[in-house]
């Protein structure tokens, strides 16, 4: 299951969609693509804040409001919709969680 947890200028991602096996997901590949371009994204404008990119983790903040994390939630809320028991979108992450997949 991926887990996604959104703010106004923070990403993070936890977990594999387990859809199929690594190098074969597509949910995986769809989430994966959509948290680089925005990525991608923010460093083109210089307003990363922070990132951290580990297997099965990443975490991206803006130092300012920016719409590209817009896009990117409602790309992942489409993915999230398709395919529910893959993917998790909330407000907040459990802390057991977080430590679990770091």
């Amino acid at each position: 299951m991926i887990r996604v947890r959104f703010t106004e200028k923070r990403l993070t991602v936890l977990g594999h969609a387990g859809y199929a096996p690594r190098g074969r997901d597509i949910v995986c590949a769809a989430a994966s693509a959509l948290v680089y371009a925005l990525i991608g994204t923010l460093e083109d404008r210089d307003n990363v804040a922070e990132l951290v990119i580990r297997p099965g983790t990443v975490t991206v903040a803006a130092r300012e409001d920016d719409p590209a994390f817009t896009v990117v939630r409602r790309g992942l809320e489409q993915l999230a919709a398709r395919y529910p028991g893959y993917v998790r979108i909330s407000e907040a992450l459990p802390a057991a969680a977080t430590a679990r997949e770091a």
